[in-house]
């Protein structure tokens, strides 16, 4: 099955044949990038998405030669508050041990979710995002149309804030059960701390994987459906430079 690719507003869609396909491309695609960026300007930040659908990409990312890890500065994109970093469910962890325990990342900023004020935490981080200025920002697609915690209840195509927290609906906590983090939904924090939709549409590069049957609802109210905050990441399509990678799976109910 070849590549299939086509555009939806300013976003650049490929459908691959399989989710392991479309890591690979991606973090071919996100080493040029970053190489470019490293002989340009000798340094780099980066925002990283945590969620199984990047396993693939992350994977593929971490055994690209030629890439200066310790020049590059890295963020993550949300986290439950209350939870620490060493939580099997963390999106800390997730990203350690998926890359930054295999790439010797110059600096990996992290949400503190246990902070006794997270309104605080989160302007903290807002301005360290703002001084490092990152140029590329790994994304998914959550199963409510969500952009990072940004779900449609929260979301907000103008907020004035880059990180803030969040109440989390109940379909995307029911998505962490999906994808294994916990149990049961009762097990699942109600609250977390987010980047923001306006944030991202800010960052000049963005690539975006999505694989599996439980997304092609969202993929299709994306990318079919109207720009509204009902369906945040329908946000993407007025995004410069983007692009959002498919496998059959995600894909199977655009039209």
């Amino acid at each position: 099955m070849p590549v299939t690719s086509f555009v939806r507003g300013q976003l650049e869609v490929r459908i691959h044949p399989s989710r392991e396909s479309a890591g690979a491309e991606g973090a071919s695609i996100a080493a040029a990038i970053i190489r470019e960026t490293l002989a340009c300007d000798g340094r780099m930040a980066i925002i990283f998405a945590s969620a199984v659908s990047q396993d693939p990409f992350l994977a593929a990312l971490r055994n690209e030669a030629g890439i200066a890890w310790e020049k590059i500065t890295a963020f993550h994109m949300d986290e439950y508050a209350g939870m620490a970093a060493d939580h099997p469910a963390s999106f800390r962890r997730f990203l350690k041990d998926r890359l930054f325990d295999h790439v010797p990342v110059g600096a990996f900023h992290q949400l503190d979710a246990e902070a006794a004020d997270l309104d605080a935490e989160c302007d903290r981080y807002a301005a360290l995002l703002a001084d490092a200025a990152p140029s590329l920002v790994i994304m998914g697609i959550g199963e409510n149309g969500h952009l990072a915690f940004i779900d449609p209840p929260v979301c907000s195509f103008q907020e004035p804030r880059s990180v803030r927290p969040v109440d989390l609906d109940d379909i995307c906590r029911m998505q962490q059960v999906h994808d294994g983090a916990f149990e049961t939904l009762a097990d699942v924090p109600k609250r977390a701390l987010s980047l923001t939709v306006p944030l991202f549409l800010s960052i000049p590069r963005a690539l975006v994987f999505v694989n599996g049957t439980h997304k092609a609802n969202a993929v299709q109210a994306a990318l079919e459906g109207s720009i509204e905050e009902a369906c945040p990441a329908s946000a993407l399509r007025t995004h410069p430079h983007a692009t959002l990678f498919l496998d059959p799976a995600a894909a199977a109910k655009l039209s």
